[in-house]
């Protein structure tokens, strides 16, 4: 008989109350567990997140400048109300959204055409390759890819005026003429990131059953058809999250337009991320830049959450239809 144990009047051994088979105490309770299982992740959150935001506003509560000796001097929300009064902030804002608006236009027009051709002609040999190159400038760093723009737009030995030039065209101030200068710059971002719009609405293409094509075909329903009626309605969650994400990477965009033209010729591309860095580390006046930090944050955060009700929304109207 082991230790611990007793035997009642029948010979049967069962273990004393309290000596085996008792349970401990856990050591947290059943309420805690939840909370220790994402502490790692609160205080990641705490670390990367809270505290720079919290330092941000802060900063943007004082008036300082970096070459100045005196101490940083507390103005409250001064800093926010001549920035909402600057004609300089008004131009980037629009700027911002213009520059946005055409070149996720572009990307978004040229990477469904180009996966609905490509799925189209998925049959044909040789696809595979024509995927490939059409992905490889993806691979290029945005800075890379904004200098070889910029010595190609290069208005007296650059390819593209080069190329006018030999069809008897006159030459084109890609970069310094103000009413294509902005266009210009969208095409740079366009030609790096329409591949990217491309392989994800190729993808969204080829998990939509083919039977579905094949009953359309067996319908008398041709490409133009099908594209409309199948295709298209199909992906329109895909649509809207790669509109998300191109948006939120456009309207901080910041490489490309200061690689080509910092925000020139005038402010024809002075867009609201140039302004905080002049701001920050031209003129080095921290309160400013942090506070139109701030409000290019809140805008970035009012544009997503309207995408992402929209792909909630697309969500509860495809799962009330089933």
């Amino acid at each position: 008989m082991a230790s611990g144990e007793t035997v009642d009047r029948g010979g049967n051994a069962f273990a004393k109350p309290g000596v085996v088979g008792a349970r401990r105490a856990p050591l947290l309770s059943d309420r805690m567990w939840p909370w220790a299982m994402i502490a790692p992740a609160l205080l990641f959150l705490v670390a990367v997140v809270l505290i720079p935001l919290g330092f941000l506003v802060s900063t943007a509560l004082y008036r300082q400048n970096l070459f100045q000796v005196a101490p940083a001097q507390f103005v409250g929300w001064d800093n926010f109300y001549y920035l909402f009064r600057s004609s300089r902030f008004h131009t980037a804002i629009v700027r911002m959204l213009s520059f946005a608006s055409v070149a996720l236009a572009l990307e978004m027009v040229v990477g469904f055409l180009l996966a609905a051709w490509i799925f189209r002609l998925r049959e044909l040999p040789g696809m595979g390759l024509v995927r490939t190159v059409l992905t490889t400038p993806i691979l290029v760093a945005p800075v890379v890819a904004a200098v070889m723009w910029r010595f190609m737009y290069q208005p007296d030995f650059g390819i593209l005026n080069t190329a006018l030039t030999s069809i008897g065209l006159p030459r084109v101030g890609w970069l310094s003429d103000p009413s294509i200068a902005l266009l210009s710059v969208a095409l740079v971002d366009a030609w790096q990131w329409t591949p990217f719009v491309f392989l994800i609405l190729l993808s969204g293409m080829y998990a939509i059953p083919r039977n579905l094509y094949e009953a359309a075909e067996l319908d008398g329903a041709g490409p133009l058809r099908s594209l409309f009626f199948i295709t298209i309605p199909l992906l329109k969650r895909v649509l809207i999250i790669v509109l998300l994400l191109r948006a939120i990477d456009l309207l901080r965009a910041f490489e490309t337009i200061v690689a080509t033209t910092q925000g020139g010729p005038g402010d024809a591309t002075y867009t609201l991320p140039v302004m905080i860095w002049e701001t920050a580390f031209v003129n080095f006046q921290m309160g400013d830049a942090a506070a139109a930090s701030i409000v290019l944050l809140v805008m970035v955060s009012v544009i997503i959450s309207a995408l992402l009700w929209m792909v909630s929304r697309e969500g509860a109207i495809a799962g009330a239809r089933r």
